[in-house]
């Protein structure tokens, strides 16, 4: 086993990091702007009184510091680490902004707002180049993309709807078709403009100029078209097909005018801002933000912030291979590819290693050829990207690194090459993920939350397999909200190192990342306000129990049938001398009622009492119900009896609501019956008892929202003291409760009062007029 990176190391990342954006670390040269262990003066070096900061960063051709950088080991926090260095450097140097580095991860502060450096309303975890570093220091720690910008994102939304109209007239298929079509003259313009941001900045072209955009975009339309089929394509044809169909030997449009007028629209547009430094980001933007092709395209997308943060975790080094087996458009692989990429020195060998043994995908549909001109734009590294079904394909020990997030709830007729009875493709997904990742290699996957606490033998087989081969170094659990409008499933992130069994597991509950909680069509907007991945991002390395994080050994988990939800382990109101609320040793049977076929009409009647949770709002004691059953409805479906007495709970999304039934009834299968055994607990008691539990702590989260079932609610524990101080405790709460409703009928009756007072004095009013 090899000895764990010492800050040194740290300090090796942060150097290339540094170099690669465009700082001067030579400390031999007059030009220099980053100093290590010392301030740039004497003075300065006054000032610290004898401390040695890791860097101090300078404004180019001044004394004047601008940030400092704190490297720490692994196995530090970063908010330890952020603290230090305020106290100890920024504050005597009266500079706002620091950074902390623990070799993964980057983190931002600036002491004018107390929190990290924002662009857009996203936390800056980067180190940046030093015209933006400037721009922050001197205009504050809040700043915004050029206006400019954003509205070049919304006018290339709506040329692609003005594209599309066109492209319909010329026979393509609404979606994928007209989308690709469009994405490739996208990406022309888009890879001229890097071309020709490079020719400025003094570098060489990739790309000839006589294959870019101004060589054809002025061409009247019938020769632009053929400029396009014989040179341009042909081109990129010859250069990037040899790992399958990047580009089409002709474009499908077949009228010039059609292609002319596209063509003269994005010539319209500068794409690239070098200020906001978009690049291919605008390409990303399209992909997620074409409303035509949403529903195509949609479920390939997870959150820019979610992919960020998954590949920081993981950290992929230089020469480590990484892979994607449901790779989508190459979000998780063009944040892997630029992760790597700030941390390499530029070389013709390093470049060869990037591009052609470093970034490795598969995705079943067309959408892999958009991968493969996303990964163009994003430097390269298209090269290993194939379409093809992977779980036809198993993969075994390959890769160091394995990223996804792969398709829920989707089938397969695959699972037998994995060792799985079963054709539900969540639990062989995440078994292809382990299988293909070599010993000692990091895995970090998104899943749905079922397949971490389902009971069936496919998912309890892989949790199984999960903990044996694998060491899971966290459970992150994400909020509903996280992939609207996508959906609204409850996911979770797994991070995974292979090789070595699990001994504990840290979870940690992220119920806020920075955006608003909506699934709204238009997107979420970032918010200010607690943003719990930031604090996941802080505590990583040395990774606490807190109030969002804590620790479970792996006896209690395989005791649960290696259960993996948060909310399985979430800290439940619980002391030894409480009861369970069902099972064996519980105080209740629990009845769960169902609903006979709706579309049966003779299942329903007028006979027998049938609860739903509209029920359960009008009063304590259930007497009358909209919709009743026939005995046919009793006969044939899994309603069940509950008799006079029972306590009613809800527990299926509208959780706690309680009732009892005053009459013999039937309920759906939202609805708990608790009938008392032996006289234990009484049922007003229970009424009274149960609101005051925090149900909440033992839910599972579901795509509409939380749920119970029987096993966790027999599993709930109340506190049952002896009948007679259930009945003193019954009385208190009825003396309370007919106090409240006292009120309640006083401020009716006052609101009463108020209305005719008004009435009263309406009346007058026009009798007045009247005799006028």
């Amino acid at each position: 086993m090899n000895t764990k990176p010492k800050e040194s190391a740290t300090r090796k990342m942060i150097d290339s990091i540094l170099e690669n954006l465009g700082w001067n670390i030579d400390e031999s040269s007059p030009e220099c702007n980053v100093f290590t262990e010392r301030a740039k003066t004497r003075s300065q070096a006054k000032l610290l009184k004898g401390k040695q900061p890791d860097y101090v960063l300078y404004e180019p051709s001044t004394d004047r510091a601008v940030a400092i950088i704190e490297a720490k080991r692994m196995g530090q926090t970063l908010s330890e680490a952020l603290e230090q260095a305020v106290t100890n450097y920024a504050n005597p140097l009266d500079v706002n902004i620091v950074f902390a580095c623990d070799g993964g991860l980057i983190e931002s502060f600036d002491k004018r707002s107390g929190g990290p450096l924002m662009l857009d309303g996203e936390p800056i975890t980067n180190f940046l180049p030093v015209n933006s570093l400037l721009k922050f220091a001197k205009e504050g720690p809040n700043l915004s993309t050029p206006t400019r910008t954003q509205q070049t994102k919304q006018e290339l939304i709506k040329v692609f709807a003005q594209a599309n109209d066109l492209l319909r007239k010329e026979g393509l298929r609404e979606g994928i078709e007209r989308f690709t079509e469009f994405s490739n003259l996208l990406f022309l313009k888009l890879i001229s403009e890097i071309e020709t941001e490079k020719e400025h900045r003094g570098e060489g072209r990739q790309l000839e100029a006589r294959y870019c955009w101004e060589a054809f975009s002025e061409k009247p339309a019938k020769e632009m078209l053929d400029y396009i089929n014989d040179t341009v394509l042909r081109r990129f044809v010859q250069s990037y097909n040899h790992s399958g169909d990047v580009f089409q030997k002709q474009i499908l449009i077949k009228n010039a005018h059609t292609l002319k007028n596209i063509v003269d629209r994005l010539s319209e547009l500068h794409l690239l801002n070098t200020e906001s430094d978009i690049k291919g980001d605008a390409f990303e933007y399209f992909l997620k933000h074409s409303v035509t092709v949403g529903n195509d395209l949609g479920e390939y997308f997870t959150p820019r912030h979610i992919v960020k943060l998954i590949v920081e975790l993981i950290d992929p080094r230089f020469q480590e291979t990484v892979y994607d087996p449901c790779c989508g458009t190459g979000g998780f692989l063009i944040e892997a590819f630029r992760h790597i990429s700030e941390k390499v020195k530029k070389t013709d060998a390093t470049k060869y290693t990037l591009e052609k043994e470093t970034v490795y995908g598969r995705e079943l549909t067309g959408t892999a050829r958009i991968a493969k001109l996303n990964m163009i734009l994003a430097g390269d590294g298209h090269t290993n990207i194939r379409q093809m079904d992977s779980l036809e394909s198993p993969v075994k020990d390959k890769y160091s690194i394995v990223l996804t997030n792969f398709p829920f709830s989707q089938y397969t007729d695959y699972g037998h090459l994995y060792g799985f009875d079963t054709d539900s493709a969540n639990p062989i997904f995440l078994k292809h993920a382990i299988d293909a990742c070599e010993d000692g290699g990091r895995i970090g996957v998104v899943v749905p939350e079922g397949l971490l606490f389902d009971e069936s033998r496919s998912c309890t087989k892989i949790r199984r397999i999960m903990t044996e081969t694998c060491k899971i170094e966290a459970i992150i659990a994400l909020h509903n909200f996280v992939f609207r409008p996508y959906t609204g499933q409850p996911t979770s992130i797994l991070i995974l190192t292979k090789g070595t069994p699990t001994s504990k597991v840290w979870f940690f509950d992220a119920d806020t990342d920075g955006f608003e909680k909506t699934g709204s069509q238009r997107g979420r907007r970032t918010v200010s306000g607690e943003n719990q991945l930031l604090n996941l991002r802080r505590i990583w390395s040395a990774k606490p129990e807190t109030d969002s994080s804590f620790w479970i050994d792996i006896d209690t988990i395989r005791k649960t049938n290696y259960k993996l939800s948060l909310n399985s382990y979430k800290q439940k109101e619980n002391r030894p001398d409480w009861v369970s609320l069902g099972g064996e040793n519980g105080v209740c049977d629990i009845r769960i009622g169902g609903t006979p076929k709706t579309t049966i009409k003779d299942y329903y009647g007028n006979k027998y009492l049938w609860v739903t949770i509209t029920d359960m709002k009008k009063s304590k004691y259930i007497m009358e119900t909209n919709k009743m059953l026939s005995d046919s409805g009793v006969q044939n479906s899994n309603v069940k009896l509950l008799p006079k007495g029972t306590v009613l709970l809800s527990f299926k999304l509208t959780i706690g609501k309680v009732a009892i039934a005053g009459k013999d009834l039937y309920t759906n299968e939202a609805i708990a019956g608790l009938i008392p055994k032996s006289n234990k607990v009484l049922p007003m008691y229970l009424y009274y008892i149960l609101p005051a539990i925090d149900l909440d702590a033992y839910t599972q989260r579901a795509a509409k929202g939380k749920t119970l079932n029987r096993k966790i609610l027999q599993s709930i524990k109340i506190p049952v003291p002896p009948l007679e101080e259930q009945k003193a405790f019954i009385k208190e709460m009825e003396e309370r409760e007919a106090k409240v409703m006292k009120l309640y009928e006083q401020v009716k009756e006052s609101e009463r009062s108020f209305r005719d007072s008004a009435r009263t004095y309406l009346a007058e009013r026009r009798q007045t007029n009247s005799e006028l």
